[in-house]
């Protein structure tokens, strides 16, 4: 089964008609739903997601969405424990202190290594990820002794 990562740049997006990437977003959401695939995020996403929502379009907003994203079988939220933030701060967080990266981002990195991502935060094409709605490619993270000619895409792992 395909896994998609649900950032909350993309989510919103997704979410929200008046963000400029809105319909890509909300076009590829829809898509992975239908088709059945499973989007995955975590506990720190869905709380960025929460209180944006409460604070654009008020309270009752942000608690239907938790509502919903608990009921719902397609969205799978990861739990951050003391291993996973580890994990994040040392391989994104310590490898990348020159980036303004927040916990949450490297915490989702972490977790989609290997996924890909509805994702419109630049931290994660800086990864190596492409972000789906596509922005224009960035190839910064070489993943070969010839640096700069190849990148990670969409469903790969970025360098370790």
């Amino acid at each position: 089964m395909k896994t998609v990562f649900l950032d909350t740049s993309g989510w919103f997006a997704a979410l929200s008609p008046r963000e400029a990437k809105h319909r890509p977003a909300r076009t590829a959401y829809r898509e992975w739903i239908e088709s059945g695939v499973r989007l995955v995020t975590t506990n720190l996403v869905v709380a960025e997601m929460q209180i944006l929502l409460t604070r654009f379009r008020g309270g009752a907003e942000g608690l239907r969405f938790l509502d919903s994203l608990y009921q719902d079988p397609t969205h799978q939220v990861v739990f951050a424990d003391r291993d996973l933030e580890r994990a994040a701060v040392d391989r994104w967080l310590r490898r990348h202190h020159d980036q303004r990266l927040s916990l949450a981002d490297a915490v989702s990195l972490e977790v989609m290594r290997s996924r890909q991502a509805l994702a419109l935060d630049e931290h994660f094409s800086l990864a190596g990820f492409e972000l789906v709605p596509s922005r224009e490619r960035r190839h910064l993270w070489p993943t070969g002794p010839s640096a700069g000619s190849t990148a990670c895409v969409i469903g790969s792992s970025p360098p370790s």
